[in-house]
């Protein structure tokens, strides 16, 4: 967001395009007051527009896409602010639940962290960019707590929790093909990198391995072959692909966790390791001869050297930050604008802009996350029926937080990323409480069967 985020909106809401998209968001808000899919959709659809964004920094300008996807980038973040909007008024429309502990403590933790980051802003930098910020951020934890978080009550819909990241990556993948497939410059101009609709192409590379555990899931939960298994299928492949072609090791890093962590018990410590270099050579060996690769594949020779290299390109900015804490430990280094700027490194970011006054929460927040993981390994480990329900969590959370020390996504505002890690901590906190609230109700039933025949 910007200073002037607001002339966005209303110039948005303002065009034919706008008006028909308000139009269309009501209609389905009227219709996900009774149909919990759509619901889910809505919120789909949220974190697809909040992934839009666009190049303009003044040396490089995104090309046009092609219609109706430039409109649609064009107004992204607008869009994503209307969609937030309409699932803050499902929020409320929604009953209550039997959940007591619907916001697990990493998200309560990163509401203090966002809390200091205003309190900053607010005192050395911009009120109105603070003010927008703050809105934004608490539309996003309230509609999480009275939406998403209240709709998680049973297994049918922690599986349309799943198939909602899941449906970002198809949609993400739909929108991109025709794209790519037409005009692949468009979307591939930074120095032959992928960016595809979003605005760089490592966000592009976080978006895409975010969605891996939640395509996986979607296939394990069709036993048999069909349409949509054979869709999720297509849709994972065709991410896999794009996530080559971003050329980020960021991406392919948290793709490779995701896998790992997904299928972490099969075949003991050994197969694990087997399977992790399996995979590293599957995916790194193709591209370590350049000159083999033909155009026709669609991979650059300098994506493939990308991968091929050891340098490490955030080590200057790590460096910088990390001088920037330890000469302001307590609150952090002075605000040069009206505005943070964040480094590629969630946690030393925070450390760099904040101080000790955020890094604290900030690493409760990641200790707490690491405890949610190791909870729903042992809820896994002990209850089989719920294994890929918390691989699936495992996984989405364990590569988010990789990827968080190589990007700074975790002090967004609005973005997909943000919002992805926050559904799986969501997701997570409900398995959680699912299986005290059975342990619970397990442990006060009678020792013996009654008369009754309650256990026959």
């Amino acid at each position: 967001m910007n200073k002037t985020f607001i002339d966005q909106l209303i110039s948005f809401l303002a065009t034919p395009g706008g008006i028909i998209g308000v139009a269309v968001g009501i209609l389905m808000l009227l219709k996900a007051t009774s149909s919990r899919p759509t619901s889910w959709l809505m919120f789909s659809l949220c974190c697809f527009a909040s992934s839009l964004n666009i190049i303009n920094d003044g040396f490089v300008t995104s090309p046009p896409l092609l219609f109706p996807l430039q409109q649609i980038r064009a107004s992204g973040r607008p869009l994503a602010i209307v969609l937030l909007i309409l699932l803050v008024l499902l929020a409320i429309q929604t009953q209550g639940t039997w959940r007591r502990w619907v916001l697990p403590k990493p998200i309560k933790y990163l509401m203090f962290v966002q809390f200091v980051i205003l309190f900053k802003t607010v005192v050395y930098g911009s009120v109105e960019f603070a003010f927008i910020s703050a809105m934004t951020f608490g539309g996003i934890v309230f509609m999480l707590q009275r939406g998403p978080g209240q709709w998680l009550q049973d297994d049918e819909n922690f599986y349309l929790a799943v198939r909602s990241i899941a449906v970002v990556g198809l949609i993400f993948v739909v929108a991109n093909t025709y794209q790519y497939a037409l005009n692949r410059y468009a979307i591939t101009f930074v120095h032959s990198r992928f960016l595809g609709t979003t605005g760089n192409p490592q966000h592009a590379a976080v978006l895409l391995a975010a969605t891996i555990p939640c395509l996986m899931f979607s296939i394990q939960s069709h036993p048999r072959w069909n349409f949509f298994k054979f869709l999720w299928l297509v849709t994972l492949l065709i991410v896999v692909y794009f996530l080559l072609l971003t050329g980020s090791r960021t991406g392919l890093l948290m793709g490779i966790v995701s896998i790992l962590l997904f299928f972490r018990n099969n075949g003991g410590a050994w197969f694990r390791v087997i399977l992790f270099i399996g995979i590293s050579a599957a995916l790194l060996l193709p591209f370590l001869e350049p000159d083999s690769l033909t155009t026709s594949s669609g991979i650059d020779s300098s994506v493939s050297a990308r991968f091929a290299s050891t340098e490490n390109s955030r080590e200057s900015a790590w460096f910088w930050m990390w001088n920037s804490f330890t000469n302001n430990i307590l609150f952090g280094e002075p605000l040069r604008g009206d505005r943070m700027g964040y480094g590629e490194n969630s946690w030393l970011s925070a450390a760099a802009n904040l101080g000790l006054t955020g890094l604290i929460p900030m690493i409760l927040m990641g200790w707490e996350s690491i405890k949610l993981i190791w909870q729903l390994n042992q809820l896994g480990n002990r209850q089989r029926y719920y294994f890929f329900q918390t691989s699936v969590v495992i996984a989405g959370l364990g590569s988010m937080l990789v990827g968080s020390v190589f990007e700074a996504f975790l002090l967004g505002n609005i973005t997909f990323s943000l919002l992805a890690f926050l559904i799986y901590l969501v997701m997570g906190g409900y398995l959680i409480e699912v299986d005290r609230v059975r342990t619970y109700y397990a442990s006060v039933e009678p020792e013996y069967p009654d008369d009754v025949g309650l256990y026959q």
